[in-house]
């Protein structure tokens, strides 16, 4: 979990940054979805050259998690299958697509205070890339 404390000299800079953060996030949503769509494709093609090999008679093996190491704090993958990284891919696009999510509620949460004309402080506290607690100090 990382947490970062980020000051703005007003809110329309603030949500100038949610703006900046959330066109990022989806740049890089684009970009996964596309790795994703790629690998699935990887992971059809060896599913038909399998069904081809045991139409010869070749014996499939079974997809074992030999290749899975748990440390304390990760896990490992030794030579993924096309199938494990699709579903950590898979698990990536969620996450991000969460945080996508939650700062599209932030926006919209702050669109009551964007009327205001007063001269304020933002204070943000930021847990994982997502504001959590805004502090707006009144100058």
């Amino acid at each position: 979990m990382v947490t970062v404390i980020r000051e703005f000299n007003s809110l329309g800079e603030f949500v100038k940054t949610i703006d900046d953060d959330l066109s990022a996030m989806r740049k890089r949503l684009g970009e996964l979805l596309r790795k994703l769509e790629e690998l699935r494709v990887k992971v059809e093609q060896e599913k038909k050259i399998k069904t081809i090999l045991s139409k010869l008679g070749a014996q499939a093996q079974k997809a074992t998690e030999a290749n899975v190491i748990e440390l304390k704090t990760l896990k490992l993958i030794m030579n993924p299958t096309a199938q494990q990284e699709v579903s950590e891919l898979e698990q990536a696009i969620e996450n991000l697509n969460n945080k996508i999510t939650q700062l599209q509620a932030v926006k919209k949460d702050l669109e009551v205070l964007g009327g205001m004309e007063l001269e304020i402080k933002v204070t943000a506290t930021y847990i994982d890339g997502v504001p959590k607690t805004i502090m707006i100090k009144v100058m």
